[in-house]
């Protein structure tokens, strides 16, 4: 991990550089902190209820870590700089991906002191078993925020409230994003300032406190350290190189076209080894560069016949003389439903790694 950086907006004041090495060891302790609760918390599985999930002790430990963030920002690099340094930082936060993360977490920060809503988590990941369960929280997207939070926006003149800026910034780089990788957004943003706030491990360039403690879940990618891809990203280049390789198997069955919002979805299932079948839902896109690559696809007639799929000069998909788009497939009459598959459609989706399970089975 260890790396030389060069710093965007080195910090030279002395008491500003002691506060911001302070902060900086701070944050990054804090962050550890919130990943430690993360899988400490009183999430159960409940006979009558299904899982019940706790996201209090993370709350708590997120608050001196957005404090942090805010101190380093304000005192440490806004009234640090001075002219045109002071303007260059406030204009490259303005857009940089991870400088706008900080600018978002400032409404968060400032919901947590200022105001009465209480600081809600949003989980809807939990990996583990009954031997204990980690839960993977979220920031509530904007508009899920209480209304409070979203009318607490500064008024020309006024020193109460936070400006425009930071709740645009929390909409659009905040909200609906893990909570860890926020943190580590911010954390790596400072570092990008001036690395020399930083604090390392005694005598190597490695960050104290990070890589964060790997975990047994079992589940795909965790960003564990500032300088490693947030999940989005890590995704798009694991679905980006899943496309490019031909699926597993010897070839797919398409079996029924469904429509989502709009998208043809194509449903039906990939012919394994020994037999075997698993499912699949893919685009006509995806499809059309499977064909291309020499992978089979065969489309499957309400009378049973199989069809062999072509792609055209312009990526259209034939099979027995008609456009895929207008071919006469039956609709699924037992399970997989239509909202089956379309609920698989859309785990395909979101999920990167079911999608890779889908296409390679690994």
């Amino acid at each position: 991990m260890a790396q030389t950086l060069t710093g965007l907006f080195p910090v030279t004041d002395p008491d500003r550089q002691a506060k911001g090495r302070q902060k900086m060891h701070g944050l990054a302790l804090y962050v550890s902190h919130v990943w430690e609760a993360c899988a400490s918390t009183d999430t159960k599985l409940c006979r009558d209820h299904g899982l019940v999930v706790d996201s209090e002790r993370v709350a708590l430990e997120i608050a001196p870590a957005l404090a942090a963030v805010r101190t380093l920002d304000l005192e440490v690099f806004r009234a640090g700089l001075h002219g045109a340094d002071d303007q260059r930082y406030l204009a490259r936060q303005k857009t940089d991906p991870q400088g706008q993360v900080v600018l978002g977490l400032v409404l968060a920060r400032n919901t947590d002191i200022h105001l009465p809503a209480a600081l809600d988590l949003h989980v809807d990941r939990v990996v583990g078993d009954g031997d204990g369960y980690r839960v993977m929280p979220s920031w509530l997207a904007y508009d899920r925020l209480p209304a409070v939070v979203r009318a607490s926006k500064r008024r020309p003149g006024s020193k109460n409230g936070t400006s425009e800026v930071s709740h645009y910034a929390y909409r659009d780089s905040v909200g609906g994003h893990l909570v860890i990788e926020t943190l580590l957004d911010a954390f790596a943003f400072f570092r990008r300032c001036d690395p020399a706030l930083a604090r390392c491990v005694t005598q190597t360039e490695d960050l104290a406190y990070f890589p964060l403690p790997a975990t047994n879940t079992g589940h795909g990618y965790e960003r564990r350290h500032p300088d490693q891809p947030n999940w989005a990203d890590f995704g798009a280049e694991v679905r980006r190189l899943t496309e490019d390789v031909p699926p597993s198997g010897s070839g797919r069955e398409i079996s029924y076209r469904l429509d989502s919002e709009g998208t043809a979805v194509y449903c039906g299932h990939t012919v394994e080894r020994f037999g075997l079948r698993s499912a699949f839902t893919e685009s006509a896109a995806q499809i059309a560069r499977d064909v291309r690559a020499g992978f089979p696809y065969v489309a499957v007639a309400t009378d049973g016949v199989h069809h062999p799929v072509t792609v055209v000069a312009d990526g259209c998909l034939w099979a027995d003389g008609v456009e895929l788009e207008n071919y006469p497939f039956p609709q699924p009459h037992r399970h997989p439903l239509p909202q089956t598959w379309l609920t698989w459609w859309q785990f395909v989706l979101d999920d990167p790694f079911w999608y890779r399970r889908q296409r390679l089975g690994h």
